[in-house]
């Protein structure tokens, strides 16, 4: 095997800073096929972070090893109390099923409206959506004693694990810690339908509990993320900004709701000194132009820009110049498509996106768990064999 001139901490880091590395960084989004391909189920992998770094090596041999690692900083999400970043189990139906489909599934949420009335919560705080009658009762149910090692003990033991794998490997963290944009979080709690009526009856109430959620998010995730390691190990530092508002946003709801505190969010975690992996699903395209301040203000190398549907090459011309890009195989092709398939769309990718640096290949969202093995291996050695930078 050919030597490469830089390690994955270099290469990383260089693309961050919008300058050619050896060759494009390559980090498909990888977390609930570590538990299929590493042979253990995903309750194994959400409750024993020992077994699920060991089945991330063991799926590495089968689907690669790519420039970074996610650590799993969701199912920290998962088990934290109080709720946090909305796909937590208090305030979403959220299961984890022992089996993969097809006799049970990845953990799902099902839609409540958890919030009845913005004037109530803003006045009494976030207690009123914790103590809602709408949230999961069954997971108050469980011991105190349970409950307070989930919230306590248990994040420093899964970031002690995952951290080891890091150390071992030399490859940096895709993110240590996770926020949502307040707008998404207002979709889970209010449910899609009732947000966009809000939206229209009540605008006003729907900015002001946004501004309300953001401090509380942020503050999560810099949390999360200082457990992970922050400042020690590289790429614990990044928050993972997710989800990129409702789908099919207008320009008015884009403006209005979702960028104020999408960029407030950013300046935010920024001015404490951490970074930011935007990872914005749906189709953005139409909002580029908007976005061209996303880096207003924030020191270069500090945004990762992870887009699912958006219009990679238009993104390239647009904020390649601001940001570093991050994305975007389709899921679907890694399930239907071929390896030849894949390593086609990489290289329109790369051609689109590489040029002058700022560009990691990735996945348009989570590799999914039924993937084909060397589909996802496909996107790594596609980085290899099309991604080098002329010197």
């Amino acid at each position: 095997m050919e030597e490469e001139a830089m390690t994955s901490i270099e290469r990383v880091y260089t693309a961050m800073n919008l300058k050619e590395p050896d060759r494009v960084p390559v980090d498909p989004l990888n977390i609930y096929i570590l538990a299929y391909q590493g042979g253990i189920s995903l309750r194994e992998f959400m409750y024993d972070p020992k077994k699920a770094v060991r089945a991330t090596e063991i799926a590495w041999k089968k689907i690669g090893k790519g420039d970074q690692v996610y650590p799993g900083v969701l199912i920290m999400d998962h088990h934290m109390f109080p709720c946090k970043s909305a796909w937590d189990p208090y305030t979403l139906h959220w299961e984890i099923f022992d089996e993969f489909p097809p006799k049970g599934n990845i953990p799902n949420f099902y839609e409540t409206e958890i919030i009845e009335d913005y004037d109530d919560i803003l006045e009494r705080g976030f207690s009123t959506i914790l103590l809602s009658r709408k949230i999961n009762i069954r997971i108050l149910e469980k011991p105190i004693d349970e409950i307070l090692y989930y919230a306590f003990e248990y994040p420093k033991i899964h970031a002690q694990e995952w951290r080891k794998l890091a150390e071992k490997h030399q490859i940096p963290f895709t993110c240590g810690g996770r926020a949502c944009i307040p707008l998404d979080l207002l979709q889970y709690y209010r449910g899609f339908t009732n947000l966009v009526k809000d939206i229209h009856e009540c605008p006003d109430k729907v900015k002001e509990t946004c501004e309300w959620l953001l401090e509380w998010e942020i503050i999560s995730g810099l949390t999360e993320a200082t457990i992970m390691g922050a400042g020690e190990v590289p790429g614990a530092e990044k928050i993972l900004w997710f989800n990129g508002g409702p789908p099919g946003m207008s320009p008015y709801i884009f403006e209005e709701f979702f960028w104020p505190t999408a960029k407030k969010g950013i300046d935010m975690i920024v001015k404490r000194g951490f970074s930011v992996h935007c990872h914005w699903d749906n189709d953005l395209t139409p909002h580029l132009e908007r976005m061209t301040d996303i880096a207003k203000g924030v020191p270069r190398g500090r945004i990762v820009l992870d887009l699912e549907k958006t219009d990679m090459k238009k993104a390239k011309e647009i904020l390649g110049d601001k940001v570093c890009l991050y994305g975007n195989v389709p899921s679907s092709l890694l399930i239907h498509g071929s390896p030849h398939d894949v390593k086609k769309y990489c290289k329109k990718l790369i051609e689109d996106c590489a040029d002058g640096g700022g560009f990691i290949l990735s996945t348009e969202c989570e590799t999914p768990w039924n993937a084909k093995p060397e589909n996802v291996k496909a996107i790594i050695d596609s980085a290899k064999e099309y991604g080098k930078y002329k010197k």
